[in-house]
């Protein structure tokens, strides 16, 4: 789940944004950031708690706790920010207009696995994972089950959606 949710945001910052299942990736070895990275998210974020530092070939992600709530931010390795994803729990919490956006989608009545806001330089998004549930064949296989991620703008239009297999 959390590698579609950052492929989301890699197609979402026009593929600058960094993957989590990069082959280059460090694999559980402390990652130390440059000084500007951790200058800009000392500064964005102050107050954070700072969990680890991931690092891929496109910059760094912090991994981080603020307010009582997880997010990821995306640095390049200049220490410019790409992006901020943090999770959103209950479809309840979602601004109205998005909610609307998302009634009118025609996927409203699919179960939704998982939400994200994303917030960029360019404005927030909001992505939602959805898939229409269990569709069992005469083998009781998952045949006919589809999934798509459908990202919609903080004015609830959805600007785009991927279907996963």
């Amino acid at each position: 789940m959390k590698k579609i949710m950052l492929m989301a945001v890699m197609a979402l910052m026009g593929g600058n944004i960094l993957l989590a299942s990069d082959a280059t990736a460090q694999k559980d070895s402390a990652v130390i950031a440059p000084e500007a990275v951790v200058k800009a998210f000392d500064q964005q974020f102050s107050g954070a708690k700072l969990h680890k530092w991931l690092w891929r070939k496109e910059g760094y992600i912090a991994d981080f706790r603020k307010d009582g709530k997880k997010y990821f931010a995306y640095y390049s390795a200049d220490g410019a920010w790409k992006g901020t994803e943090s999770p959103i729990k209950w479809t309840k919490d979602l601004p109205a207009a998005v909610k609307q956006g998302w009634k009118n989608s025609g996927y409203y009545a699919w179960y939704v696995e998982d939400i994200k806001k994303i917030e960029s330089p360019d404005s927030p998004m909001y992505v939602l994972h959805v898939d229409n549930g269990s569709l069992l064949d005469s083998d009781h296989h998952d045949a006919f089950r589809k999934e798509f991620v459908l990202f919609f703008s903080a004015k609830g239009d959805l600007i785009r959606k991927e279907q996963r297999q």
